[in-house]
């Protein structure tokens, strides 16, 4: 099946394609901006339409939406289906939940085969601050020291993005069948309230908090995205006595995870892959090595020099592709530790080179 999207540079287009791209058997097609002259939008069995307007002039907005959903229609082939990312915002009166409403009747008028799906406030990883996320603007200043303001205190209905995802791919591949999206209702301030505690035991000190709930590991890797990279290399809370060193690597909150140790000759990398929601603690105890991170659609590597001279721990982001080589003339010895333990036909990694 080939699959095209629009708006694939926002924050649940990079999601969407990612996740198309890696985790299933889908051609993903991210079309141009102006998708119409895109001639690969001919080839699309499906094309999941998430481009429009959501701030700026409610007049705008509207026309915005409503023009870009009509182009849309008039684009595709006659064997091509839509489905359509609208929002719970249609339930309300204003001019972009009226958009979204008049983009589903559209849709609807056009085809019956075309789909329209209402998705709540989404939070992830990447989400632009200081925009329409509050999850994502409370991670951007918790990580980089600023005190975050609740301006109102409402219960909302948060749903992490690569469920969403998940249902748009359920809904092209299945058609009838819908699962509801699983979700969280909480109010602002607890949100915020669980964002510092994030802060102060694991931005300041590396402890992993108690994950006991996918939400809450969701809210976990969605803080850690928005850490500086310079802020991901921990030092190690070290003892020492006459009889050497002992070292603390993982200190949690939680009882799963599993532990193994590697060891990896000169000139030799492990890695090249990426997880979309576990994630994975790296320990040199002896010898050289470079970590590399890199972002899923991204060039720019980062790189951490780490060695058993100076034990430290680096915890891999999901959605960041990342390796481990021996630079060094001896045997690198490594300790990991990762959130999960294997599940077979779940494993949640992803071959990719740095």
């Amino acid at each position: 099946m080939i699959i095209g999207i629009t708006g694939g540079d926002g924050f649940i287009g990079y999601h969407t394609y990612t996740y198309l791209k890696y985790a299933t058997d889908h051609d993903v097609i991210k079309l141009d901006k102006d998708f119409g002259m895109d001639v690969r939008i001919k080839e699309c069995d499906w094309v999941i339409h998430l481009a429009g307007m959501n701030r700026g002039d409610e007049n705008e907005i509207y026309e915005t939406n409503v023009r870009l959903t009509a182009y849309l229609i008039e684009s595709i082939s006659e064997n091509t289906k839509i489905l359509f990312a609208s929002s719970q915002q249609a339930e309300e009166e204003n001019l972009y939940g009226a958009s979204k409403r008049d983009c589903e009747q559209m849709l609807k008028d056009d085809n019956p085969h075309h789909k329209s799906i209402r998705i709540p406030n989404v939070f992830g990883p990447f989400c632009k601050p200081n925009y329409n996320s509050f999850v994502a603007t409370f991670c951007h200043k918790l990580c980089n020291d600023e005190e975050p303001e609740v301006m109102v205190d409402n219960t909302v209905q948060l749903t992490f993005v690569t469920d969403v995802v998940k249902m748009f791919i359920e809904q092209v591949e299945t058609g009838d069948v819908f699962t509801p999206l699983p979700h969280e209702f909480i109010k602002v301030t607890e949100v915020l309230e669980v964002l510092k505690d994030y802060k102060t035991q694991y931005g300041l000190g590396g402890k992993i908090p108690n994950l006991d709930t996918n939400f809450k590991k969701h809210l976990f890797n969605t803080f850690r995205s928005y850490m500086n990279h310079e802020d991901r290399l921990f030092p190690t809370i070290t003892h020492s006595d006459d009889r050497g060193e002992l070292a603390e690597l993982v200190n949690v909150d939680m009882s799963e995870g599993l532990v193994f140790t590697s060891f990896t000759n000169p000139g030799y990398t492990r890695g090249q892959h990426f997880h979309t929601r576990k994630f994975e603690r790296f320990c040199v105890l002896e010898g050289k090595a470079i970590i590399r991170l890199r972002k899923i659609n991204s060039d720019e590597i980062i790189e951490y020099e780490v060695s058993g001279d100076e034990i430290q721990f680096i915890d891999m982001p999901i959605f960041y592709t990342h390796n481990i080589e021996n630079v060094g003339k001896t045997q690198m010895r490594a300790i990991f530790w990762v959130s999960e333990k294997h599940i077979p036909e779940d494993p949640d990694t992803y071959a990719e080179p740095v």
